[in-house]
């Protein structure tokens, strides 16, 4: 992918986390107590239900793609071969990758009672 759509990428992405991470906190620390937002049956309950499961799955998504291409951004500043942008890409990817499958397994999990209270 060009360099200018990565770049637009990270833009969208951090409006994107902006929004998102909002929301996300007025439904955790506003909307209801802390101490209820935190407890195990509540977070159970959270991830059952089909729209919060794809927001959360949709909030994972975002700040994982938004990190991982501001750290690529990051690794490609500190030099600048063509081995270096290729390792950093491949890693990079594969980061993402990585991280999303086992956010996105602890949603399923959560969401199809394999995990009980």
């Amino acid at each position: 992918m060009r360099e200018s759509r990565l770049m637009l990428l990270q833009y969208v992405t951090a409006l994107l986390a902006v929004a998102l991470v909002s929301i996300h906190l007025m439904m955790q620390g506003v909307i209801l107590p802390y101490d209820t937002a935190i407890s195990f049956n509540n977070m159970l309950s959270i991830y059952r239900n089909a729209v919060t499961a794809v927001f959360l799955e949709a909030l994972l998504l975002v700040v994982l793609v938004h990190g991982f291409n501001g750290l690529r951004i990051i690794l490609y500043e500190l030099r600048q071969t063509k081995p270096w942008t290729t390792w950093v890409d491949v890693v990079t990817v594969a980061a993402v990758i990585g991280t999303v499958a086992y956010g996105t397994r602890t949603v399923i999990l959560a969401a199809f009672g394999v995990v009980s209270a």
